[in-house]
């Protein structure tokens, strides 16, 4: 096995994708032995913590059966025996690609799903480029979708967990971080235009009405910072009057901690960076909610008209 230990993708996981094409190229058949950690750790040069990690990470696919002393033994996998060779092959890709984007750009599937799709306009000479900012992936996708739907512009976001600042040209972002910003990129201002945003009326819907005649319902609103969990609590108290809905602030390191114990039946709000930092399955339990903003219609119109866009037929 050739590992690159100067390569940004982690040891574990090469060692995890090399076995993985070979458990699915058949080279490595179900009911086969992996090596033990420690012969495995002395044969490749890295610590028997990788090979852990790595047979762990198998293991969480469902690909590898791991059984203490017994060692740990290939199990294969029902979709990956199914599969036909192109798609293995589709899947490696794939895998690899968020990968990349994750260890050598900071992109999240996410913001990396919103290039993709936009690819053909990003490659187009005639759409002028503006980079969309924001603290969190999600809600620069977001408001970047927002522009380029009305717009014809190539928006693409960043994140202001990424490091260094965006390219030269023109900037879209928020009020909410124009502090940060001028300390940031205090170069950089009159290549900036700073917007309003506002909660998207369609949260209320998703929400509905108070149950039951004088009783109020509770919020939980989740954020990693108390300050920041304030002026969104700020913000909601517009959509859910005081008289009708008490919300309830939780600052937590570790957003899904608030979805436990599961029988809770509470409603759960989570502000945009705490609603990144949720899988998947966590997204759809039915008590998490995105706290999503939006442009309001008419900024969305100045934006255009200040950068001189032409709008999208």
């Amino acid at each position: 096995m050739n590992l690159n230990p100067e390569s940004p993708v982690p040891l574990y996981h090469q060692i995890a994708e090399v076995l993985r094409y070979q458990i699915g190229t058949g080279r490595l058949s179900p009911g086969a032995s992996l090596p033990p950690v420690r012969t495995a750790a002395a044969t490749w040069g890295v610590n028997m913590h990788t090979v852990r990690r790595a047979y762990a990470e198998l293991a969480q696919e469902g690909l590898v059966e791991i059984r203490g002393a017994q060692g740990t033994r290939v199990l294969g996998s029902t979709h990956t025996a199914q599969q036909e060779p192109w798609e293995r092959a589709l899947d490696r890709f794939v895998r690899r690609v968020v990968r990349e984007a994750s260890t050598k750009h900071n992109l999240t599937p996410e913001t990396l799903a919103h290039l993709i799709a936009n690819w053909s306009l990003t490659t187009s000479a005639t759409k002028p480029v503006v980079h969309v900012v924001e603290c969190s992936d999600d809600q620069c996708a977001d408001h970047a979708h927002e522009i380029q739907s009305r717009w014809q512009v190539d928006a693409r976001p960043w994140c202001l967990a990424r490091e260094g600042e965006p390219p030269a040209g023109p900037v879209v972002a928020t009020y909410f971080h124009h502090n940060d910003i001028r300390e940031r990129w205090p170069n950089r201002l009159r290549e900036i235009r700073f917007a309003t945003i506002h909660l998207d009326p369609e949260l209320q819907a998703r929400i509905g009405r108070p149950k039951g005649r004088g009783k109020r319902t509770t919020l939980t609103l989740c954020e990693f910072e108390e300050s920041v969990a304030r002026v969104i609590a700020s913000d909601l108290s517009v959509l859910f009057p005081p008289d009708r809905f008490r919300i309830r602030l939780r600052v937590l390191k570790h957003a899904a901690e608030v979805l436990q114990p599961s029988k809770s039946r509470t409603t759960v709000l989570f502000s945009p960076r705490a609603w990144g930092a949720l899988t998947p399955d966590e997204r759809n339990d039915p008590r998490a909610i995105k706290v999503k903003y939006i442009f309001p219609e008419d900024e969305l119109q100045a934006i255009g008209t200040h950068f001189g866009w032409r709008a999208r037929q």
